[in-house]
């Protein structure tokens, strides 16, 4: 696969540019858009989803690992660099000094972006990263990119009042696409009896599912804790939480291990999950579970409701957005409006099949697709094709 041969070394930016420019040719007889984008996700689908509609729009896509390959080729005045997560640019860092010489040097790339006539788009997945070190610096940084930038594509309505307190956007430079489905990516045709013979799970359990890389801001330990205090209020329900995930912070794991003791009823599978593994926890549970401390805009809410599941989660601008139409499992940390109140409404509450589908409806990820290519070319494009 080609981000795969990227990250092997296999193909040159170059290479790929060649090849997609000469394949979008053979599609439209117009010269075709470019927009070159990076980092590359290979575990997180959100690219391709959001890409899916690239040919019917008129762009040839150039995916690259790392910034500093960006604009190998100049198609001047047709190419869009497309820069979505930046948390990388700092995150060798090793001091406050390093940290703003590694901002002024992404200025210089920025700089020289736009010098040679591309046009930059900044897709805004996170206000700051999850675990900011240099916090003044990851500002600074966001401002530089801001400012260069020619549109900045938010996934959420509220993020510009948020991203406010940090740092400004003019609102001429901001358009609004939401967050894909996966509808259609993951497989999805086990039953949820298989789905629970094949974990081991009880097929009378009502099953929580915390789902995703095991990482601090996803709040895991706090789920524990709550979910042990909700066990041992209600001994007669048979509940069980299934923590499944890759391991990022060892630390974190000890921790989490530490205060699930011996607890026969929480299931924690540290492992990364094949495409066609996802289906079978996602159909295995009852509810799922995303208690993060912070964030901005989530693909697990997307997730779950690609599956029909119902979500217990922080009322997040990303996730109220996504179950606007039914927020009573969205919790506000409130008193009496805290984790543990929600995982008790979700045991005993459903949402209908209609407020689903009526979700999956306005995520389509062609539709979507479609909507951001329109997006780009009308707000980055139009004054070239003049």
């Amino acid at each position: 696969m080609i981000n795969q041969d990227l990250l092997n070394g296999g193909r040159s930016s170059t290479d790929i540019f060649l090849n997609a420019v000469c394949a979008q040719a053979q599609k439209d007889a117009a010269l075709p858009y470019v927009l070159s984008y990076s980092p590359v996700s290979v575990l997180n689908p959100f690219q391709q989803l959001l890409y899916c509609s690239a040919t019917a729009g008129g762009y040839a896509l150039v995916p690259t690992t790392k910034f500093k390959n960006l604009s190998t080729v100049n198609w001047r005045n047709r190419s869009v660099i497309h820069l979505h997560w930046v948390a990388s640019v700092l995150k060798a860092c090793t001091s406050k000094g390093h940290a703003d010489f590694c901002v002024q040097q992404f200025e210089k790339k920025l700089e020289n972006w736009r010098a040679l006539g591309h046009k930059l788009l900044w897709t805004m997945h996170n206000v700051l990263p999850h675990e900011s070190v240099f916090f003044e610096a990851e500002i600074a940084l966001r401002k530089k990119i801001i400012n260069y930038c020619d549109a900045i594509h938010i996934l959420s309505e509220d993020s510009i009042e948020i991203a406010s307190e940090f740092y400004p956007i003019e609102n001429k430079k901001i358009f609004h696409i939401p967050h894909p489905s996966y509808e259609g990516w993951y497989p999805n045709i086990i039953d949820r009896t298989s789905a629970r013979q094949y974990l081991g799970l009880g097929f009378n359990e009502f099953i929580f599912l915390a789902f995703g890389s095991i990482q601090r801001y996803k709040g895991v330990l706090e789920l524990v804790r709550a979910f042990k205090i909700m066990k041992n209020e209600n001994p007669t329900l048979r509940l069980r939480l299934v923590i499944a995930g890759k391991p990022v912070d060892t630390e974190y794991i000890r921790e989490i291990s530490i205060e699930m003791g011996a607890a026969d009823s929480i299931t924690f599978i540290q492992d990364s999950m094949e495409d066609r593994d996802i289906q079978i926890f996602f159909n295995a549970a009852d509810v799922v579970v995303a208690p993060y401390k912070k964030t901005l805009n989530s693909g697990i809410a997307l997730l779950a409701a690609t599956f029909k599941k119902e979500l217990v989660a922080p009322y997040s601008p990303g996730i109220k957005q996504t179950y606007n139409t039914d927020t009573t499992l969205l919790y506000t940390e409130r008193p009496g409006d805290e984790l543990i109140d929600a995982l008790h409404r979700s045991i005993f509450y459903r949402i209908s099949e209609g407020k689903f589908i009526d979700i999956l409806k306005h995520h389509r990820p062609k539709d979507i697709s479609k909507r951001f290519f329109d997006a780009v070319t009308s707000n980055l494009m139009e004054d070239m094709n003049r």
